[in-house]
């Protein structure tokens, strides 16, 4: 299996005026093609920091990913630095100065600064790597390092063109002798991070005993932990011995040891993996906010708001929407603090109604407010989930799972043809309202995922 060091240059990320983003992506795509990514750096523009970094991933990785420096400038460091970790001389490269003048052209510049030379100054037989939307051609160094091959790998800092040059020429180059890893996953909800590693800890050493190389992550979110496992089989005969081990072996315990708190298995997010369930089942959603004012529509609309699974969403504070759009009675609104279950039911039936959706989801709540501050008459969130009795019918096995997860079955409100399952978060006060608003969003979010399995 091919080991790779990604090391991320520059003052400007280095000091966070730019986040990086680079390390991430070239992360999950050698995750996907089975390269195992041995460390990841970051680095100012100091020569001798750079050489260390170099020295220290090649120690490590069969390749290294530097992403940066290639620019015309005094504090673009990586052609001289790479140079000097392979101990080759700088040369004037022709075909990448003619790329230079080509990219200008082609943006309507008829002249070009004597700077830009620079970029053409590459160490001695490196290959270039054609870049499409810069000046700077990247370019891969090769040498021995530690009595074996290192490979280099130079690209621009700037993401866009980075990533272009990494999926058009470095992932191809590297994966084609390399069989894809085995790669399962888990969204397990309302189970802590310790408690899982107590209930699959048998299960994963003898994984790690049959397959050493394998890798387990649990990748904590607000409510839920995703967790997975990888191994890397190197030929046909192993691929098939790890589909077998999986199946007969490891997935029985996962099941076994997490139980109904296993959402469903699959890497998708829960908006990723509700979006999919409600295209596939053809049913649509809508939403109610009052506190978390447009959270819960965000998770689903930075994926997609398509007309075809979600109706729509409205964020109501006031007896003005809550009367006259959503046709709430004003006396429920007034006491809402004093009955907030009763709140809830209506507001979760009524957008159900008004959207003519198969589900709603509403929260009302009271996370920390520290423009406003008031005395609440609660520190938490009431949580609903609504959908007609029908689809209750249709679907049992929704009740058990809400009760499971201490979901109680509220009342139906007279003439309206709606069941409401009603949830209290209270929220973690040493957490920042955003944390607070995130976790309820989410909590609901999962809740809704069990049940549309």
């Amino acid at each position: 299996m091919i080991s790779a060091g990604i090391l991320i240059t520059g003052n400007e990320v280095l000091s966070a005026k730019t986040k990086d983003t680079n390390g991430p992506f070239m992360g999950m795509h050698f995750r996907k093609a089975g390269i195992s990514v041995r460390a990841s750096m970051m680095c100012g523009d100091n020569e001798k920091d750079l050489l260390d970094c170099l020295n220290y991933l090649a120690e490590k990785c069969d390749i290294i990913l530097m992403t940066g420096g290639l620019g015309p400038t005094s504090d673009d460091l990586t052609a001289e630095v790479v140079a000097k970790f392979f101990s080759l001389p700088l040369l004037f490269n022709q075909e990448a100065w003619d790329a230079c003048v080509d990219f200008f052209i082609k943006s309507g510049r008829n002249s070009i600064p004597e700077s830009n030379k620079k970029q053409a100054q590459l160490p001695k037989n490196c290959e270039l790597i054609a870049n499409k939307f810069g000046t700077a051609c990247g370019f891969v160094t090769s040498g021995e390092k530690f009595g074996r091959k290192v490979t280099v790998y130079s690209l621009p800092g700037v993401p866009y063109e980075m990533e272009a040059m990494f999926l058009n020429y470095v992932l191809p180059n590297l994966v084609k002798n390399t069989i894809n890893p085995m790669t399962l996953s888990w969204q397990v909800f309302n189970l802590g991070e310790s408690f899982m590693q107590s209930a699959i800890n048998q299960a994963e050493t003898s994984l790690l005993h049959h397959f050493p190389n394998s890798t387990i992550s649990y990748q904590a979110h607000p409510n839920y932990v995703t967790y997975s496992v990888s191994l890397y089989p190197t030929n046909l005969l192993q691929t098939e011995e790890c589909q077998n081990y999986l199946k007969n072996n490891f997935i029985p315990e996962v099941q076994k040891s997490f139980g109904e708190n296993i959402l469903y298995s699959d890497e998708k997010k829960v908006a990723a993996f509700i979006i999919a369930k409600l295209l596939e089942n053809k049913e649509k959603i809508s939403f109610a906010e009052t506190s978390c004012a447009g959270f819960l529509s965000k998770e689903l609309s930075v994926l997609s708001s398509d007309e075809s699974f979600f109706s729509g969403a409205i964020a109501v504070n006031n007896s003005y929407l809550t009367t006259n759009l959503l046709k709430i009675p004003e006396n429920i609104f007034n006491k809402k603090y004093e009955d907030p279950l009763n709140y809830i039911n209506y507001l979760a039936s009524q957008t159900l109604l008004q959207t003519n959706a198969d589900y709603c989801l509403a929260e009302f709540g009271f996370p920390q407010d520290n423009i406003v501050q008031k005395d609440y008459p609660f520190e938490g969130f009431y949580l609903a989930i609504a959908m007609s009795r029908d689809k209750l019918k249709s679907k049992p096995i929704i009740e058990e799972y809400l009760k499971n997860f201490l979901w109680d079955k509220q009342n139906s409100i007279s003439g309206l043809d709606s069941v409401v399952f009603s949830y209290f978060l209270k929220y973690n006060k040493r957490h920042a309202r955003e944390i607070q608003q995130l976790r309820a969003v989410l909590y609901l979010l999962c809740s809704f995922a069990k049940i549309i399995t």
